[in-house]
């Protein structure tokens, strides 16, 4: 999905990406086995309606499609939309050749984006088949359309009690986008090119929660900041990914998981549900103690992802880990993960700025660390003078 408003075709973006493309779909992801992708790819182009394009593999030139109703959004086209890359290659390349000159005099700078995932939702609901989104977006969606924004840069709601307010989606049309979309195993991934103000918290709900990735580029200028799009571009679309998964935790009696973090949706309290899973993510499970844990017994946690491949099967991973218990908080400091540790504070706090001021996390992020070496002091460090540092060798 390409943005081809007014300044993105001016600054060269549209035309950088059109170019990129040629190339780094060649390398979409494939299974180990197989000599070429299962992947299959449309090409949609917009700024206040969607323009899909037909480029299926006998046509000489591809053929555009324009849907101006963008309040109820449909796919004009079935086949011919989502084809094979290497079958529609020289289309494909016409195509790319095409959309920079097709939209050169357009003088058009309003934009949707809502309109935009469901559209390429939609396209997967009819494909009947999970996929993924790659929008390129450069501005704050104000075109009259659902997921309508607009400017709320408040700088005096700033280290005030409201300033959450800033964290949290304009409306619900993204937070409802992102459930259907997940449901319908429909990744999003955002490449944000903003000048100006943009309301990341509402058009970065969808990515969050869909397993997606959201890159931004703020103030691009092609000359200092394209290298870096054109790399995470190639890394996002070429890195093994799973898709429409869903995960359940289980655990031995005495401790129970009882929260989750990262790209995921939750629609009851044990099914981590998934658009799209891929190799840099991570999802952090927080555990909580019901009972008493054997030292002798130890503590076993089972870890189930069911996935579709890229090559459209579906698939069990299972992980399988036991971990021993200690009455001596000793071993409990030998045995911690920093890296663990890091990561579920930040997605915690990440979590918590939609509901608590930022100055309140902070003491909390400090107050927990403190207690966390304080019981070092106390519990595993040999007597020393109170004033003094006490610092765990990792």
């Amino acid at each position: 999905m390409i943005d081809v408003s007014y300044s993105n075709i001016k600054n060269g973006l549209v035309k950088l990406i059109c170019e990129e493309l040629k190339t780094v779909l060649e390398k979409l992801p494939k299974e180990d086995q197989e000599e070429t992708s299962a992947v299959r790819v449309g090409f949609i182009t917009y700024n206040k309606v969607l323009h899909f394009f037909n480029v299926k593999s006998n046509l000489a030139q591809p053929q555009m499609m324009v849907v101006t109703d963008v309040s109820e959004v449909f796919v004009p086209l079935l086949d011919g939309f989502l084809v094979n890359y290497q079958e529609s290659q020289s289309v494909i390349h016409n195509l790319l050749d095409q959309i920079p000159e097709m939209f050169a005099d357009s003088n058009e700078n309003e934009t949707v984006f809502a309109p935009v995932i469901q559209a390429g939702m939609e396209a997967l609901k009819a494909a009947d088949c999970p996929g993924k989104l790659f929008i390129f977006h450069s501005s704050l969606p104000t075109a009259e359309a659902p997921g309508k924004l607009k400017n709320r840069d408040d700088k005096k709601m700033i280290n005030t009690d409201k300033e959450k307010i800033l964290f949290q989606p304009q409306n619900n049309v993204y937070d409802s986008l992102a459930k259907d979309c997940v449901a319908h195993g429909c990744c999003v991934t955002l490449f944000l090119f903003p000048s100006q103000y943009v309301d990341v918290a509402s058009l970065g709900l969808v990515p969050q929660l869909t397993g997606g990735t959201l890159y931004k580029y703020s103030s691009f200028q092609m000359h200092l900041d394209s290298q870096q799009f054109l790399n995470d571009l190639r890394n996002d679309i070429q890195k093994k990914i799973g898709f429409d998964a869903i995960m359940r935790v289980r655990t031995s009696t005495g401790f129970r998981a009882t929260d989750f973090f990262g790209g995921i949706y939750m629609n009851n309290a044990t099914d981590v549900e998934m658009a799209a899973v891929d190799c840099d993510k991570a999802v952090t499970v927080e555990f909580k103690h019901d009972d008493k844990l054997s030292e002798d017994a130890g503590a076993l946690i089972q870890c189930a992802v069911l996935y579709t491949t890229v090559s459209g099967q579906r698939r069990l991973r299972i992980h399988n880990l036991g971990l021993n218990c200690s009455s001596q908080l000793a071993d409990l400091y030998k045995s911690c993960e920093t890296d663990a540790l890091i990561n579920f504070f930040a997605k915690s706090a990440f979590k918590a700025v939609l509901h608590q001021p930022l100055k309140v996390i902070r003491e909390i992020l400090v107050n927990q660390t403190a207690h966390m070496l304080a019981c070092y002091r106390k519990n595993c460090a040999s007597p020393s003078a109170a004033s003094q540092f006490i610092c765990k060798k990792l």
